[in-house]
């Protein structure tokens, strides 16, 4: 395996987390049976009903709340509340996950009714959700995970029996067909499996594993990816040719993995928000979807695995964005109407409404109205409040969310100008900007307004040094944005007389 250190080059800096591409519908503030020390709300997860209707589900400090929050988003109601064990435990940790029509909840606490509380919630609408026997071969669990092509759940257990693996298949019984044991998924905190693999998140052992599960009473470890940090969660990208991974400690980035070949293992970039402690991370449409702490919920776009953009985010917890195991605890995106769900520990539930943003980029070189490159300028989105630099040649290399932004440019903290950039969805584009020419057309050489074969004569005549262009027409010129003129510009200039 190779390991690649990333240093990453600060070439956007953002002090405070900023609200953008997310929009609020509603917060339910179940935060008030909150313990002396402010915490109780824990995780978050999502369940759709047979006629369409969306539920929340959320931990707080006594159970589990059900809410429907799509029949009025404006008015979420609750709709069941489902009692849990609440002691020896200041963080109340719970996990949720959904097969059909089944609830499957586990917890770190001691109490009544202890192990894996199960819930058919089947009869919703007209009627409120069943508690099943709970599962009681497993006692306190930080987490799970639910295979439903082959309808076995994994459950975080203790060594040595790691994982617990259980067919599902009837929910009123469960039964453990396999066990990760040993070294075999030690220190388990999460795990995350798609067809034949398991990919364990292994806590303090600083390392994820990925395991061949084809037989699931004996798990294969393939490949270990080692970290400097706490091995938190970990989910794949819609191809399954990298591996996202959360490590929740200090500094230390969302990473991504391409694991294509698993003896050869990569990271290929990483990603951190404002407060640099991420929590977990899920992904859906190739966008990281981050429960980001104090920073709130963060939406990564990795359609370039190398190369993620940030391109929505809510801040959830505005008291700051200091480090620290406060805000932000899970966000849940798999709805069918848009809807996302981000529970903070300190501020209850969140109802969301996303809309998906797409990463983009844009490259070229920045100028001043005489034509000179500005080096070492600042680039600083109106949107966001995110700057991006030019270098000592004046390149710039913006990946941002698409559509239509403005950026102030801004030289030893002096605003030159303010201008739009225009971002096409997963498209990179490499073109100049030159400031206060806002009138220059591409193509149009000798500035009719008009692009025709007049202006493809006068390209003609630079290439041959038959004429000199002034500096407008040497823009318009450049059709390309490569920065020189030739027959390139020629061919753009012909497809774009083609298209009017």
């Amino acid at each position: 395996m190779n390991y690649i250190l990333i240093l990453s080059i600060l070439v956007n800096i953002a002090f405070t987390a900023v609200n953008f591409n997310i929009d609020l519908i509603q917060t339910i503030h179940v935060e008030a049976q909150n313990s002396n020390g402010n915490y109780g709300v824990s995780d978050v997860w999502g369940y759709t009903d047979e006629t369409g209707i969306e539920y929340a589900i959320v931990g707080y400090r006594y159970g589990t709340f059900i809410y429907d929050v799509s029949s009025d988003p404006q008015l979420p109601q609750l709709i069941s509340d489902i009692p849990g064990p609440s002691g020896n435990d200041m963080y109340y940790h719970r996990d949720y996950k959904t097969h059909g029509d089944i609830l499957y909840i586990v917890n770190e606490m001691t109490g009544d009714d202890v192990g894996m509380q199960i819930v058919d919630l089947s009869p919703l609408p007209e009627n409120e959700p069943i508690k099943l026997d709970t599962y009681t071969g497993v006692s306190q669990s930080h987490n799970l995970w639910i295979d439903e092509d082959r309808e076995l759940a994994f459950v975080e257990n203790s060594y040595p029996h790691n994982v617990k693996t259980l067919d599902i298949s009837n929910p009123e019984n469960p039964i453990q067909v396999g066990t990760f044991s040993g070294e075999d998924g030690i220190d388990c905190h999460d795990i995350y499996s798609r067809g034949d693999f398991a990919y364990v998140s292994e806590g303090w052992s600083e390392k994820y594993g990925i395991y061949d599960i084809s037989d699931i009473t004996d798990p294969i470890r393939l490949a270990t990816i080692s970290v400097i940090g706490y091995a938190h969660n970990a989910w794949l990208n819609d191809a399954g040719t990298h591996l996202i991974t959360t490590e929740e400690t200090e500094l230390m980035p969302v990473k991504i993995w391409d694991i294509q070949d698993l003896g050869n293992i990569n990271l290929v970039s990483d990603y951190l928000g404002e407060n640099n402690l991420a929590h977990n991370v899920h992904v859906m449409d190739d966008q990281l979807i981050i429960s980001h702490y104090t920073t709130g919920v963060k939406i990564v776009d990795i359609f370039d695995p190398e190369n993620p953009v940030e391109v929505a985010a809510y801040d959830t917890y505005p008291a700051n964005d200091y480090t620290g195991y406060y805000g932000c605890w899970g966000a849940y995106p798999y709805t069918q109407n848009g809807m996302l769900y981000a529970s903070d520990m300190q501020n209850g539930l969140f109802i969301f409404d996303y809309t998906p943003k797409y990463a983009s980029w844009r490259i070229g070189h920045l100028h001043n109205m005489d034509g000179e490159v500005l080096p070492n300028v600042e680039l600083k989105s109106v949107l966001n409040e995110k700057s991006f630099f030019t270098d000592m040649v004046g390149r710039f290399n913006i990946g941002f969310p698409d559509g239509e932004y403005e950026f102030e440019i801004i030289q030893d903290d002096i605003l030159l100008d303010t201008i739009t950039i225009t971002f096409t969805a997963h498209e990179s584009v490499n073109e100049a900007i030159y400031l206060g020419i806002d009138n220059i057309i591409l193509g149009d050489v000798n500035g009719d307004s008009i692009i025709n074969v007049l202006d493809i004569v006068n390209i003609v005549n630079f290439i041959l040094s038959y004429s000199e262009p002034d500096f407008q027409a040497s823009i318009a010129a450049d059709v390309n944005g490569d920065g020189v003129i030739n027959v390139l510009d020629i061919i753009a200039i012909v497809n774009l007389i083609i298209e009017q």
